[in-house]
């Protein structure tokens, strides 16, 4: 599942989100975003730390993410695109 691509940060990402829509939660190792997509969808994705702050010397909100990734279908609102995110770490990226 895991995708090569630029990393980003919580940080970056925040600044992505709808001012009232979105969300960028840290999950343990992960973080977990949702943001409305488009009129009334919301997407969902997930994300891993490959650094800490002590390896990086930053707060957690600087720390360089890696995309690991997005749900398919669209969701009605952010809550159910969260509960994918959950669901999805808890099956597969925590359960390890």
């Amino acid at each position: 599942m895991m995708n090569t691509q630029e990393f980003t940060t919580m940080e970056q990402l925040s600044m992505m989100d709808s001012v009232t829509n979105g969300a960028v939660l840290q999950y343990g190792p992960l973080v977990l975003v949702t943001d409305n997509a488009y009129r009334d969808e919301f997407m969902a994705q997930i994300y891993e730390f490959v650094e800490t702050p002590e390896e990086a010397g930053v707060g957690i909100e600087e720390c360089r993410l890696n995309f690991c990734e997005k749900a398919e279908q669209k969701f009605q609102d952010g809550g159910r695109a969260m509960e994918w995110c959950l669901k999805r770490a808890k099956e597969y990226y925590l359960s390890k």
